[in-house]
């Protein structure tokens, strides 16, 4: 074999050496972005993000009808006994009547409802959070006085900014019906409702829960932040897009049209039939 072929054959070497650590790199990065896009993304599969309602702080109250608490997320309830908000149902409908269904306000005709209600709020998001399927509110209440007509209670969520200004609609669900709807002992309620929505990064959500009756200053309690009466709510969260696996796509498809046209020029050259590999894994 004459001098210039040797030099060709390790130039050749060389160029293999480059696009084998070339597509070793791509790999690698491909896989990276497929790790990240497991810790960023959750899925159905993972089960619903569970937050707990706890009492860190009185953000705002109104009277006794309206409590608002900091704050809701996935750390366990904090107390052994459960912390109780004892609520009175004494602000008028007229100062909620936008929450309130319609069938239920056409069914006191020109009677008036009064409300209390509780919410917990979280932490400004990190970043956007998609909810999507069915979202669930579990809250412990109570309430002694029997003395009603006609009592409900309704549960759901807002997005609020940074000035506390509401954001699009409230997603809730409700239930109501003659005389007192909530047991004379601590008991569990549940409402599910359907929620298709992405919450902008910077906001906070809004967990509600809201009790109406025809009775003025109509009493309950809620109970919250232990094990025993452990209130929450469960949301599906959807997963979240990551930008690398495009740019993956990219730099693939790009190693394998380089590769694709290296390959044509050594067969045009009348290379060998072994593979390139091998022979630069045989010298």
């Amino acid at each position: 074999m004459s001098l210039g072929t040797r030099g060709g054959g390790r130039h050749n070497s060389r160029v293999v050496l480059v696009l084998a650590m070339y597509f070793i790199l791509v790999l690698m990065l491909c896989m990276r972005s497929v790790q990240l896009a497991s810790a960023n993304s959750v899925g159905s599969d993972h089960g619903p993000l569970t937050m707990n309602f706890h009492m860190y702080s009185v953000v705002f109250s109104n009277s006794a009808s309206i409590f608002i608490y900091n704050g809701a997320d996935t750390n366990p309830p904090a107390y052994p006994t459960p912390v109780t908000a004892p609520v009175t149902c004494s602000s008028s409908s007229i100062e909620f009547q936008q929450f309130l269904p319609q069938s239920y306000q056409s069914s006191f005709g020109d009677s008036d409802v009064w409300f209390g209600g509780v919410s917990w709020i979280t932490q400004p998001l990190d970043e956007d959070l998609t909810i999507r399927g069915n979202a669930s509110i579990t809250v412990w209440m109570s309430a002694s006085n029997a003395n009603v007509a006609e009592s409900g209670y309704g549960f759901g969520i807002l997005e609020s900014d940074s000035t506390a200004n509401i954001v699009g609609d409230p997603v809730y669900q409700y239930y109501y019906g003659s005389g007192r709807v909530l047991a004379s002992t601590p008991s569990l309620y549940r409402l599910t409702f359907n929620v298709d929505r992405t919450f902008t990064k910077g906001n906070i959500i809004v967990f509600l829960v809201g009790v109406w009756s025809t009775t003025k200053a109509w009493q309950y309690q809620v109970y919250f932040d232990s094990p025993a009466t452990n209130s929450y709510a469960e949301l599906p969260i959807a997963s979240v897009p990551v930008p690398e696996f495009s740019e993956m796509a990219l730099l693939i498809s790009l190693g394998v049209a380089v590769l694709s046209s290296y390959i044509l020029v050594r067969r045009r050259n009348g290379s060998s039939t072994n593979p390139c590999w091998v022979r630069l894994l045989c010298r």
